[in-house]
This record gives structure tokens, sequence and C-alpha cells, in this order.
């Protein structure tokens, strides 16, 4: 999502009444169900479900506004990924929309804010990458975000191949030695080359993961000249040719990026929970951790996959809670019930511009033992009561 830049819809403020419409839609050609604009008629079946438990007269209003600048853009839309999210707000006409080169759980939310969730979600869990790809004197870079890929270089040092001389000869030993070194000099210099177009590719688009690819000989050489500070981005090498397709690059490395992402996500829940346990700058459990929100004390927002609960919230200042009070301890307002008081959870982790990990598979199960969900704060905790 480096391109899409969403810092912009985390931004936006929670609405004082309901006039955010948020849409989230598959699209995907290549599937039987969507062929022949078979999307256009989910959404208004989404719609007339919304519509239906509406029941003040204003706020059909709002939502029929919303809808139908929705509409508008569904029925002159090309597909071009395989989903697509939209939002409208009735308030400021804010419109925004993207394709996905990933599939998502078709809905539509009604609501106060815009429902990004399924967004942080993705953008934790289709991280970026870039893959270099090289051999003695050619390179391809390819970034891979959020489903999609992209080859941003190809770039050949070259046109004349250098090969290793793996025997010298009998004639003129002294000469064979004199080219090998020189073809053993050009390899470094264009490794070397390789090293800062790399270094330049991957500031340019925001990737903070490398993943090496060719010959196990080449990708061990140029990781030994790689700077520490570039070093420590690759997460995997993988032993491919110059002329694989992206598909193939991104069947391979798709191997090492789920397998690091398991052990990071594992790695950091051990942390949270035995950081909680010497009473350190962490909290678990939902309520903790609904109060270190509220408090805009949390640095980096970590639930397992799935996690959901109903709480409260407080419609004036938007403070989050688990459990039921008569008024807000902020700002002295009624609280009310909400569906999914982690959703929410999220979407204001975001706005208060925390970073968000939700950990799957063995990292989850942990997690779950520890109440689900948890914080790495910003400041010392204190006591954190519910």
């Amino acid at each position: 999502m480096n391109r899409y830049d969403p810092s912009l819809l985390f931004s936006r403020a929670h609405s004082a009444q309901r006039s955010v419409l948020s849409v989230y839609l598959n699209v995907d050609q290549s599937q039987p169900g969507f062929l022949h604009r078979g999307f256009e008629s989910e959404i208004k079946k989404m719609a007339a479900g919304v519509r239906r438990g509406l029941s003040d007269a204003a706020d059909r209003q709002r939502f029929s506004i919303a809808m139908h600048r929705i509409q508008d853009f569904i029925a002159a839309y090309k597909p071009a990924g395989r989903a697509t999210v939209l939002f409208y707000d009735t308030i400021d006409k804010f419109f925004w929309q993207q394709e996905l080169g990933f599939p998502v759980t078709n809905q539509i939310r009604w609501d106060h804010e815009l429902f990004i969730q399924p967004l942080a979600a993705a953008m934790d869990q289709l991280e970026s990458y870039g893959v270099a790809l090289l051999d003695r004197s050619k390179l391809r870079f390819l970034v891979v975000s959020l489903g999609e890929t992209e080859e941003i270089a190809r770039q050949d040092r070259s046109g004349k191949r250098l090969r290793h001389i793996k025997t010298s000869g009998f004639d003129n030993p002294g000469s064979s030695s004199h080219i090998q070194r020189k073809a053993d000099n050009q390899i470094r210099s264009n490794l070397r080359r390789w090293i800062k177009e790399v270094d330049e590719l991957a500031k340019a688009r925001g990737v903070h993961r490398l993943i090496l690819a060719g010959t196990p000989e080449i990708t061990r050489e140029f990781r030994t000249l790689l700077p520490l500070r570039l070093a420590s981005s690759v997460i995997g090498e993988v032993d491919l040719s110059m002329s694989a397709t992206a598909k193939q690059v991104v069947t391979a490395a798709n191997a090492i990026t789920e397998k690091y992402e398991s052990e990071m996500e594992l790695e950091k829940v051990n942390k949270i929970i035995t950081s909680a346990a010497k009473k350190g700058k962490v909290v678990i459990g939902l309520g903790r951790t609904l109060k270190a929100i509220n408090s805009d004390r949390v640095w980096e927002l970590i639930y397992s996959v799935g996690f959901l609960s109903p709480g409260y919230e407080c419609p004036k200042c938007s403070a989050l809670f688990s459990t039921r009070a008569t008024r807000c301890p902020y700002c002295g307002s009624r609280i009310v019930a909400v569906k999914d008081v982690v959703e929410r959870a999220v979407g204001h982790a975001l706005r208060k511009k925390a970073k968000i990990e939700v950990v799957t598979a063995d990292a989850s199960a942990a997690l779950k033992s520890a109440g689900s969900i948890g914080a790495f704060l910003k400041t010392r905790t204190g006591t954190m009561a519910t």
C-alpha cells in the first residue's frame, strides 16, 4: 500500500453523526461469480440490508446520498484488480477508491468513521518486500505489495557476459590467472553497483524487507558485500534463474516471507507476554489496552486475527470501554454499546499513528491465552485498571 498513502484515511476525524459509507467489494474478473458485472447486484443487496436497519429519517437520507455517489462510480467502473475499496463521507463529500490485488470479504458499513480495519490488517499481513534477482552482470528488482507485483528495474552491466574459468590452461597458466582475476574484479564491481541500485530502489519504494535471488554463489557473495544497514533488511535467499517470470519469483519468495512473518509474530507475542509479567512498558487484555488507546499511550497495537468483542463507546469523545459504565469518565457523556470494540480500537490506534500487528497461527494461539490483544506503550504504564 505504499503507493496508496493511506495516511489520509487514518487522519480523518470521527463524525458526530453517521455520515461515512465504507464498501469492500470483490470484483475479480477471473472468478465466474463476478463476470457480467455481478458485483453491482452484490452491492445493491448489501445496501438494502443496511437501509432496512435505519429508522431515523435524516440518517436514511444521508445514507441514500452516500449510496447514490458510490453507485454512480460503480456504474462506470471497469475492474482492474481482484477487489476494490470505496469510502464516501456525506459531510465534506470526501471520496476515496482503490484497487486491491487481494480478495476481501464483501461488506458495507454506515458509521461515524471510515471502516479501515481490513486495510490495516492487509497492510500488516501483506507488508511490501523487494526481490533483488541478480547474476554476474544483470539485475532485476521487483516489489511485491498487497498482492501486486511490479518489476521496477532491469539492468545489464555488460553486453558480453564474463565467466569464471574453472581450470587453468597448461599452455599459459599466468595468462589464465590474469583473466580469472579480471573476471572476478569485474563481477565484484558489478555487485557493488547492484548494491547501490538496490539501496536506492528500496528507499524510493519504502521497502524494508529484502529477498536475494539468483544462484547460491552469487547471492552469497552479494550478501557479504552488503553494508550492515542493508544486510539487516535481508530476510532470505532463493535460487532462481534470471529468466524467471514474476509469478515464479513471487511463488518462491512467498515461502520465505511467510516463514519470516510467522517467526517475527511469535517473537513479538512472547516479548509482550514476558514483559507484561515483569510489569514492563506494555499492557495485555482488552480493558487495559482500550484504556491505553484512550490515553494515546499506544506505540504498537497487537491482536489475534479474527478477534472481536462487543464493548462500549462514548459518542462524544470516542473513548472505548470493555465494560458498561453509566457515563464516560473522560467527558461525562452517556456511552453506547458497539458490536465490535476491537474494530473501533484498531481505527483509533491508527488515527493516533500507532503501529498495528495482526498475529496468526501459533502467535495468535499464544496471544489468545493472554487475552487476544495487547500493546507496547510509549510511556511507562503505572496502573492500567480495566
